[in-house]
């Protein structure tokens, strides 16, 4: 897939075009930014026997290409290279992002001499889920980088390392393109019929793509006309808990639908979001920030008490917070 499909990268690949790649990066965004996609074209350009740019024609960008290049290494939330159970003692499970046994097998990989490029790259992948000790174990690797090494790490949380790390490593911070871009990069995808109004503010691009892709990019527009028809008096609750019962996501994606539309709600009452066309039940009115932000609050930590107890009432739950949000629109 060519990097060139994502438009909103071009920044960060032109501020590292003619420049020394710093031996430890971090790659900072939301989710659905192609932030995986730039960190393997870096690894592949850093490998590439060309260092003008990814050839994709010598031997080292087709190991690289084929999933096999001695000097190339990730770890994810649940897996690893395969390389890298050959560094370590522990349970192939043991060894991912999250956890202190992945950051050692990686750190042995990183000591190892060069096979087939004149550089060694490792990505860590899903790395905003590194515990404490898996980013003490790599901050011993960071500490130790020679030049011709590479650590680059993919994070949809911001602020989210030990200071250290971020002192002995350069940030790339990758941002959602505005609107009219995102509206152009639907277009030029094909899919001619959406736009960003079908989906939630602040929607990555990827993430709106797997939407249209999964046939789900109606669902945001279904859901908060509902809650919209509902707070306008258009609907009674049992007609709610009707639509609720009928939608096909889990409980959890339905609390989720709440708080994602008392969040919008909020950010087009203060004008952090642009009017939208589903969410008139909000027009001249003020609504009370602290009572929906209580509101929300306590959505977030009804789901997190849905996670350890996964067998609370679903009606229950969703007529309680639905009394809720009407007594907030009234």
């Amino acid at each position: 897939m060519s990097i060139q499909r994502f438009p909103w990268l071009k920044a960060a690949i032109d501020a590292h075009s003619n420049i020394a790649f710093p031996s430890s990066v971090i790659i900072e965004g939301q989710s659905g930014l192609a932030k995986k996609q730039l960190a393997r074209y870096f690894a592949q350009k850093l490998l590439c026997s060309d260092h003008s740019a990814p050839c994709k024609e010598c031997n080292s960008c087709n190991y690289f290409l084929a999933e096999s290049h001695p000097d190339y290494c990730f770890l994810d939330h649940d897996s690893c290279s395969s390389v890298l159970h050959t560094y370590s003692k522990a349970k192939k499970e043991a060894l991912n992002s999250k956890k202190i046994e992945g950051a050692r097998a990686l750190h042995e990989f990183i000591g190892m001499t060069n096979s087939v490029s004149e550089q060694r790259v490792a990505i860590i992948f899903d790395a905003h889920l590194m515990s404490i000790n898996a980013q003490n174990a790599l901050l011993k690797t960071l500490e130790e980088l020679p030049d011709n090494k590479h650590v680059i790490l993919i994070s949809n949380q911001r602020k989210y390392f030990l200071p250290t790390i971020y002192s002995r490593s350069s940030l790339i911070s990758i941002k959602n393109p505005d609107s009219m871009a995102i509206n152009q990069w639907i277009v030029d995808q094909g899919y001619i019929d959406f736009s960003i109004l079908n989906f939630a503010p602040d929607s990555t691009p990827l993430e709106i793509e797997k939407l249209i892709k999964n046939d789900m990019a109606g669902q945001y527009i279904e859901i908060s006309q509902n809650l919209n028809s509902y707070c306008l008096g258009k609907k009674t609750t049992p007609d709610l808990l009707k639509f609720y019962k009928e939608i096909n996501i889990s409980f959890e994606d339905k609390i989720d639908s709440i708080i994602l539309f008392l969040k919008t709600c909020l950010g087009i009452n203060q004008d952090f979001y642009k009017a939208h066309p589903s969410f008139t039940s909000i027009d001249n009115k003020e609504l009370d920030t602290r009572q929906a932000s209580d509101l929300i609050e306590e959505l977030i930590n009804y789901k997190y008490q849905l996670n350890k107890v996964p067998s609370l009432n679903e009606q229950i739950g969703l007529n309680n917070f639905f009394y809720k949000i009407k007594n907030l629109f009234n």
